[in-house]
């Protein structure tokens, strides 16, 4: 790609905006038609051309929308939420482009960026053969002017969709030769020509038109050549891109959300609100740590198998819950139950290696006697963390019975049980509202459907943070709301807020906490006056940044105006931490920092009183 053009986040932002309106609208209504009807997953992919979003990877001088890696990245899960078939096919036209667009061929570019890049023309790919062991499916021969190809090609999609399809051939020295030919039955004489299958009967995606390709004696031409490949390229090539199809996986995860989500509104059962919660909250984890991995450019090969394993056993799982919360109605072939849990059964095997083999197995098959401790869900965790600190840091407030409180809130009380002269130990009840002191809120305090406290996750409440202080603006104006523009600024100076943190904001507000009236700072008409996050810097946040949760010194994430509590629904809606009434936040760095969340599990709680450390 241009590497001298930057593509603004804006830019990206409006490829994302505009392919999410066209799958919700266009897309998901006809899903399982699509998924079996080669004329319809057409018409779906001729939408996506229509709107320049078949050339993602493609330089804007060749025509393209030349999109950031992470773009493309959620633009894959994106698509595969809405349609497996049309995910699959798409991928294979953008993995051609991207390949053309790293040919040294400049003959070959000309010819074909510019209709690539106009959508008027669709490329296919066909190397999968290449991962084979053994003696080589295809060959290539090196002749005058080219090259002669025979052998076969077992997998190459989107026969009658793509007009034409890059094949790999094996070169007597182990290197591969990369070639454009045309993707129909082709006779260039008697003896050399390309045929094809009739499409495979998949048990999902069968409207891909997935054929098997035979080469007899094909003469390549010099300027048909794509690239010429070294030895072992294809095993190279997976190492370094082992998470990209796992973010078709986590698209197939969040369509069997959809699924549950759906079922709740007519099957109002605890079971099926608390299993959403719990799904929602792992895809979350699982997705960050993607992401996070990603722009690790140290990160082990390994780390990169356990997360892959972890999305394809998550997106299985999800589902299988799918099907369930379906009942009777998902054995039915084209329900939408039915199709997702056939399309995760395909992503299972998508661009699958043996060590991609190995850790999914490794992965499916420790949940029994797997080697942990007990019958927790171990399973469900990540990568194991390493934490290194010098210090400990307290985060919460002491709680006594005059603690500032919300208006309504029950009183903060302590009865004398036992005293150790009358009974040989000290012991007080107390009384404690579940948002009093220093407190986390949990969905279940804005959503009857959502997760009470007890549902959150232990390996959710050890988080890193970072600060960001709005002391300043708010000594001018109590009433300050972070910004889009605050955190782009702090982010110029501490660089981009990572996947996954928590963003804690310090406004200095923790100085009043022994001083209930200036904590609340009500003024005569009742209304509160105390700083806190914006409601476009949350979203941007959630969506940009994909953060793990807010908290705040004051009693409230939402500014003492906001009677709405934006920042705590939209943090809330997906299962997210939010804290407030923290105090030495001043004690901090702005980055490096983790946080450790003690929770009461109190059985649907809608929040809970916390004893917040943090780790420096």
């Amino acid at each position: 790609m241009d590497c001298d053009r930057q593509v603004s986040p804006k830019e990206n932002h409006s490829v994302l905006e505009i392919a999410h309106s066209y799958l919700l609208n266009s897309v998901a209504v006809k899903a399982n038609e699509i998924d079996s009807n080669p004329d319809t997953l057409v018409q779906a992919l001729q939408g996506l051309r229509d709107l320049g979003l078949l050339a993602l990877r493609v330089p804007y001088n060749w025509g393209g929308k030349e999109v950031s890696e992470e773009t493309f990245s959620n633009f894959q899960e994106l698509v595969a939420r809405y349609s497996g078939a049309l995910a699959f096919l798409q991928t294979q036209h953008q993995s051609a482009a991207a390949m053309l667009v790293a040919s040294s061929n400049s003959v070959l570019k000309q010819e074909y960026l510019p209709r690539v890049g106009k959508g008027e023309l669709l490329v296919g790919v066909g190397f999968s053969q290449l991962r084979r062991g053994g003696e080589p499916l295809t060959i290539a021969k090196l002749v005058p002017g080219g090259y002669q190809l025979d052998g076969v090609v077992p997998w190459v999609t989107g026969w009658g969709m793509f007009d034409d399809f890059i094949v790999a051939a094996k070169l007597p020295d182990g290197c591969a030769v990369f070639g454009v030919v045309p993707f129909q039955d082709t006779y260039q004489n008697s003896t050399s020509k390309i045929t094809f299958t009739s499409p495979a009967e998949l048990a999902a995606m069968t409207s891909t038109n997935t054929v098997t390709a035979n080469l007899n004696s094909y003469f390549l031409p010099q300027e048909r050549v794509v690239s010429i490949k070294p030895v072992g390229w294809i095993y190279e090539n997976d190492k370094n891109n082992v998470l990209r199809a796992t973010f078709l996986t986590t698209g197939c995860a969040f369509a069997g959300l959809d699924i549950i989500e759906s079922a709740l509104q007519t099957k109002s059962l605890p079971a099926i609100a608390n299993a959403l919660t719990a799904f929602q909250q792992e895809l979350n984890y699982c997705r960050v740590a993607i992401r996070r991995l990603q722009k690790n450019t140290h990160a082990k090969l390994s780390e990169k198998l356990q997360l892959r394993a972890w999305a394809i056993d998550l997106a299985t799982r999800i589902a299988h819950a799918a099907v369930t919360v379906s009942s009777g109605a998902a054995n039915y072939l084209h329900h939408p139950a039915q199709r997702v849990y056939r399309e995760a059964l395909v992503f299972t095997v998508t661009g699958q290696t043996s060590a991609v083999m190995e850790a999914t197995l490794e992965r499916l098959s420790r949940r029994w006697g797997g080697g942990g401790q007990g019958g927790d869900n171990s399973f469900l965790c990540s990568p194991a963390k390493t934490i290194t600190y010098s210090r400990v840091i307290h985060l919460s407030h002491v709680i006594d019975s005059n603690i500032p409180q919300w208006q309504g809130d029950p009183a903060v009380e302590f009865e004398t049980v036992a005293e150790i002269e009358k009974d040989g130990y000290n012991l007080r009840r107390f009384c404690l509202g579940e948002h009093s002191a220093t407190h986390i809120n949990a969905p279940k305090s804005f959503y009857n459907s959502g997760a009470g406290i007890d549902q959150y996750t232990a390996e959710s409440l050890v988080v890193p943070a970072v600060v960001i202080n709005m002391q300043q603006q708010v000594v001018i104006n109590p009433d300050y709301s972070l910004s889009v523009a605050d955190i782009l600024l702090w982010e110029k100076q501490y660089g981009e807020i990572s996947p996954g943190d928590l963003v804690l904001l310090y406004t200095g507000w923790q100085e009043k906490w022994c001083d209930r009236t200036a904590f609340m700072n009500q003024d005569t008409q009742g209304n509160m006056h105390f700083p806190g996050f914006g409601s476009d810097a949350t979203e941007f946040l959630l969506n940009e940044r994909h953060i793990a949760g807010v908290g705040i010194d004051t009693h409230g994430v939402d500014s003492g105006q906001d009677t709405n509590f934006t920042t705590n629904s939209l943090v809330l809606a997906k299962a997210r931490i939010v804290l407030e009434n923290l105090t030495n936040l001043d004690q901090l760095p702005p980055k490096g920092a983790t946080l450790v969340i003690g929770i009461l599990r109190l059985r649907d709680g809608s929040g809970s009183p916390a004893g917040v450390m943090a780790l420096i």
